[in-house]
């Protein structure tokens, strides 16, 4: 039978009605050929209709939705707490050095003029002292004899969960801000946040501020969140903590004391700035909060959480635009974050543009490495602007995480008598300061799920509609065309053979 006979017996036994047109004989040519241009045409649109639908599934293929559920705020941390008091130079150590004419004392102009370069409305250091760069060693040796310490600022009693907690600098961790020297609460261990070699810079660095006691490695992460067995949620017991309500018994109540008399200040006066992250990022400046002494602020704390949906895990991180855990990894830090990764991109953007780093940027880099003066001020902001421009992120690849914890603060203040709280030794020495209580707004949050537009079930069910509309073709026409194909080959074959038996016996013949 040949290709044509085998075409024309599938066109007349076919289920497809639009393909018996095609061979009918009393059908006039006319009707044949516009069966044929529909048959055709409908193919068209199918094949465009599905490329479409591919092309979503692969290039947009998530979308957002609200969880059904709410979830309990223990599956979530606590949040990691950056406290960055504006006093950062003793009086005791500028007096000393007042007028030396000394490197330690042009140094130390520097650094108050760092340290207070934020405040420029109010501070006004003298120009003659400013300068491009200086060195990593002047700032490590600043920082250790003339900033607030954090057994200083943590004088007073710390309350976690009503209970109240000895020797609260064992759970703090120092950072480097703009404001200076900083302390964090619920920050992951330094081991865990940086990769070895800057681990070990931020402990040299840190090395007289730093009381942190954390040995254990914490077995939190975005993605999968706290392992079934994490049970205790005691601040000492479990990194990063976590609490499982909203009233006076799940909150961290501080108590910051600024020690105005021994400390200068920025002209502005004493202040604490205040910012939330998750326990996985070293930096956030939002949320922020600027605390005045002699307050008392109840910070409450609303949670934004999003996660992903397995479905959209077997897209490539391009495709679901975040990235999962693991799948990106960074030269400085352990825990992947958009905001990790920013800061690792602006570090080195500005590193090329200026030859110099940022001064909160310090810690992280080698003793050889410049340190930006103010009068590099103009330029560090143009490799800010740079860092995130479209082009400079396409290099830096800094995608966000698929799985995310936010955080919002809204809080309320009142005027606190510091006199009576020094009377009755709740604060000592000739200190003032602030009370801040942190707590969760609700003990539920709702999550935002990203998903795929078109995961594979979906995409079956679109692509069987499509052609069924379309076509009128199932899978029974699926496999009579598969059934016609294998009798053709079949019948190929068997004639090809016989032929060259015919000519083989017709060869023995001749001899």
């Amino acid at each position: 039978m040949t290709e044509n006979s085998w075409f024309r017996d599938y066109c007349e036994k076919t289920t497809s009605r639009s393909m018996k047109y095609f061979v009918m004989k009393d059908r006039s040519p006319a009707e044949k050929l516009f069966w044929i241009l529909t048959f055709i045409c409908m193919i068209s649109i199918t094949f465009g209709a599905l490329k479409v639908l591919i092309e979503v599934g692969i290039d947009n293929p998530t979308i957002m939705f609200i969880e059904n559920t709410e979830s309990a705020i223990r599956d979530i941390p606590f949040p990691s707490i950056n406290i960055c008091p504006s006093n950062q130079v003793r009086k005791w150590v500028w007096e000393k050095h007042m007028n030396t004419n000394s490197s330690y004392w042009e140094n130390l102009q520097y650094y108050r003029a760092e340290v207070c370069s934020l405040d420029f409305y109010n501070y006004h250091g003298n120009n003659k002292y400013l300068k491009d760069y200086f060195d990593i060693d002047s700032i490590t040796n600043l920082i250790g004899n003339c900033s607030i310490s954090c057994s200083e600022v943590f004088q007073s009693e710390v309350k976690w969960e009503n209970l109240t907690v000895p020797n609260f600098c064992r759970f703090i961790q120092p950072k480097m801000s703009p404001f200076g020297l900083c302390f964090t609460v619920n920050m992951m261990p330094s081991f865990q946040m940086f990769n070895s070699d800057y681990n070990e810079r931020y402990l040299n660095f840190f090395l007289k501020n730093n009381s942190y006691i954390g040995i254990e490695r914490s077995a939190w992460n975005l993605d999968d969140g706290y392992p079934p067995s994490s049970e205790n949620d005691y601040l000492v017991n479990i990194n990063p903590a976590r609490t499982s309500g909203v009233s006076n018994y799940h909150r961290l109540r501080l108590m910051i004391n600024t020690m105005d008399q021994e400390f200068l200040s920025c002209s502005s006066g004493s202040f604490f700035f205040i910012s939330l992250s998750h326990p996985a990022e070293y930096m956030m400046f939002d949320p922020r909060s600027f605390i005045k002494t002699d307050t008392y602020t109840k910070i409450q704390i609303t949670p934004l959480v999003k996660k992903i949906d397995s479905q959209l895990k077997r897209h490539s991180p391009e495709a679901r635009k975040c990235y999962l855990l693991n799948e990106r990894k960074l030269a400085i830090f352990q825990q992947y974050t958009q905001t990790n990764c920013n800061y690792e991109c602006l570090l080195n953007e500005t590193l090329t543009m200026c030859g110099c780093v940022y001064f909160d940027m310090a810690y992280l880099v080698a003793s050889s490495v410049k340190i930006c003066g103010l009068t590099k001020q103009s330029c560090m902001l143009k490799a800010r602007q740079s860092s995130y421009l479209p082009e400079m992120q396409k290099i830096c690849k800094c995608l966000p995480t698929c799985s995310i914890v936010e955080y919002e603060i809204t809080y309320t203040s009142h005027y606190d008598d510091w006199t009576y709280m020094k009377s009755t030794n709740i604060v000592k020495n000739n200190s003032r300061g602030a009370t801040i209580e942190f707590v969760f707004h609700k003990p539920y949050f709702t999550a935002y799920i990203s998903t795929s537009i078109v995961d594979f079930n979906s995409l079956i069910s679109n692509i069987g509609g499509l052609i069924s509309l379309c076509l009128g073709f199932n899978l029974i026409n699926l496999f009579e065309i598969l059934y016609i194909m294998i009798k053709m080959v079949g019948q190929t074959y068997t004639s090809n053979l016989n032929a060259n038996n015919l000519i083989i016996l017709r060869q023995k013949r001749e001899t």
